[in-house]
């Protein structure tokens, strides 16, 4: 049996009782005011010290998003000046920042993401000539998410991408080709010596057939406009 002093149950309902008495001692005060400027200062203080917020331990741009999210508490906690004001009917003041927050993370996951896929999708050498999609991203020790996400669409699409395949060789298609120039890519000149075909046509296959349908994936998951 857990003693009541010792239940985590009732440290996280005493916590949330605290932050709510803070919550209706700021917005007690008038909007601009030094009283409630010094209650924000304390709900703030509590909610860090509680534990209880999203952690960005590793997160690009953690503390920018937690900015955000401290200045967005200010603005609508009691009333709505940039956002919908929190009702402590809905939810804990803690439950409620953290959905700000983790929003403020996905958003900047999406940028870091879309980044990726404008040097992963549709860059053109200055010949005109369609580079492989995936060279220029670098080869860091964990795959980029959108590699991950490639490789996923590849195995769920491989009987489709199959099928199409340079003229009676069935065994180069775009399943094989579409993973085999995944970083770390195998060259032109490697493919060419295992499949016993020029260069050229494995490069034209690859920019005629593959890659429209590696740009179809990226607009579908809404790296790229369509």
């Amino acid at each position: 049996m857990i003693h009541p002093i010792l239940d985590p149950t009732n440290r996280m309902d005493e916590i949330d009782q605290q932050l709510r008495q803070l919550v209706m001692a700021a917005c007690g005060q008038p909007r601009g005011s030094l009283e409630r400027q010094r209650a924000l200062n304390q709900l703030i203080w509590q909610i860090q010290r509680s534990g209880k917020l999203l952690r960005g331990i590793g997160v690009p741009d953690y503390e920018d998003a937690l900015q955000q999210t401290w200045l967005y508490c200010c603005r609508n906690l009691c009333e709505a000046l940039t956002g919908n004001a929190y009702d402590p009917e809905l939810a804990s003041v803690i439950t409620w920042l953290n959905a700000y927050l983790k929003r403020r993370l996905s958003d900047r996951q999406r940028e870091v993401f879309q980044q990726q896929a404008e040097r992963a999708f549709g860059q053109l050498a200055e010949t005109g000539e369609v580079i492989n999609p995936i060279d220029t991203l670098p080869a860091p020790a964990n795959p980029p998410p959108i590699l991950e996400e490639i490789r996923e669409w590849v195995e769920r699409e491989g009987r489709q991408l199959r099928r199409i395949h340079v003229r009676d060789r069935p065994d180069i298609n775009c399943e094989v080709l579409i993973l085999r120039r995944l970083p770390p890519e195998t060259a032109w000149e490697a493919l060419s010596q295992e499949f016993g075909v020029a260069i050229a046509t494995l490069s034209n296959f690859y920019q005629r057939e593959c890659f429209p349908r590696l740009l179809k994936f990226g607009q579908t998951q809404g790296y790229l406009d369509s």
